[in-house]
């Protein structure tokens, strides 16, 4: 079959909105998509690289990594061109040489299709967050094994050309993989969950359940991270007692709900631990930001996969109710029918 009719067949993209198609736009809304997209994500290259304190390319999160995987799982393979473009533009103006910034770009890329790719033909693509046994493999595969292309060529050429020393291979490698695994932990799920589904079907109590969730979450996040030394310093370890409160919103909300704590908790954990305070704060920053990292992955692995466990078990108890409705109607209607035959 020829690679344009391959492109142009929804039945090769599987998991893909087919009303995203390139042959579904016109070249000026394909144009406008893309330019978009490349945008949004050197927008959010721009953001996380604020917050890299051991090397001016690698940061604690990567926003990009989540961001273009969530665009490759929604639209399609074909936003490549986006994708390439916003890590070309973010990293020629951060460190490195020209030819630096293209590897980069080209790692960056291949670690969103590849992570796509996995997940597609694996995890169910998009709706890969509703099932524990598809989000785990996202985890496993997405966010884990196809970020480590980006890692390995970023820092490889970046050493090549100098702008790294091969002396702090290791460690920069470590803090660049693990911000890509954080950015698609929290930023996946997010995009993809409330785009996916945008209905608010909350009911009151819901309703005040978050009214009560979320801001205790800040509050609390916010006193382990952002108060003084002395109560969360590295001998108070109360980070834990965020992840209380994002069982809660598990349990009792749901995936996008706790997608949308997560983003929270990280956010002040990255702010406070950054300024120098808060359980992780080390004086050697490497230390801080792998402690850091590490946090946020297993509260957000803890945290997703749960909630996505809970509401599955949800939906089939939902489904064996209404099972059990559909044969309770159809005993009534035979045994009408046998009283009728019957007198």
């Amino acid at each position: 079959m020829p690679l344009s009719q391959v492109m142009t067949d929804t039945d090769h993209w599987p998991h893909v909105n087919p009303d995203k198609f390139p042959h579904r736009l016109s070249p000026l809304q394909l144009s406008i998509m893309l330019c978009s997209l490349a945008t949004v994500y050197a927008l959010a290259g721009k953001f996380g690289l604020q917050l890299a304190l051991f090397h001016p390319s690698a940061t604690p999160v990567w926003p990009p990594t989540g961001i273009s995987l969530a665009a490759f799982l929604l639209l399609g393979y074909w936003v490549w061109p986006a994708i390439f473009l916003g890590a070309f533009a973010v990293n020629v103006t951060t460190a490195g040489s020209t030819v630096s910034s293209l590897a980069i770009a080209t790692g960056n890329t291949l670690e969103g299709l590849i992570g796509a790719l996995l997940v597609n033909y694996v995890a169910n693509g998009r709706t890969c967050f509703a099932q524990q046994g598809d989000t785990l493999r996202f985890v496993l595969l997405a966010a884990v094994c196809s970020t480590a292309v980006s890692a390995t060529f970023g820092v490889t050429s970046l050493a090549v050309g100098g702008y790294a020393d091969w002396q702090n291979y290791g460690s920069i490698w470590m803090t660049w993989w693990l911000g890509d695994v954080v950015g698609a932990l929290i930023v996946t799920p997010a995009i993809v969950l409330w785009t996916s589904d945008r209905a608010l079907n909350w009911n009151r109590s819901q309703l005040l359940e978050m009214g009560v969730s979320l801001p205790l979450l800040w509050v609390v996040t916010w006193m382990v991270f952002q108060s003084s030394q002395a109560m969360t310093g590295p001998n108070y370890p109360l980070a834990f007692l965020t992840l209380s409160i994002l069982i809660w919103v598990a349990v009792r909300l749901g995936p996008r709900e706790t997608v949308t704590a997560i983003l929270l908790c990280a956010g002040i954990a990255i702010w406070g631990t950054l300024r120098g305070s808060g359980p992780f704060a080390r004086g050697d920053h490497h230390e801080s930001l792998l402690l850091l990292q590490a946090f946020i992955g297993v509260i957000a692995v803890t945290a997703l996969v749960l909630a996505v466990g809970v509401a599955e078990r949800r939906r089939a108890e939902q489904d064996l109710d209404e099972l059990n409705r559909t044969l309770e109607r159809r005993i009534q209607d035979r045994t009408s029918t046998l009283q009728a035959a019957v007198e």
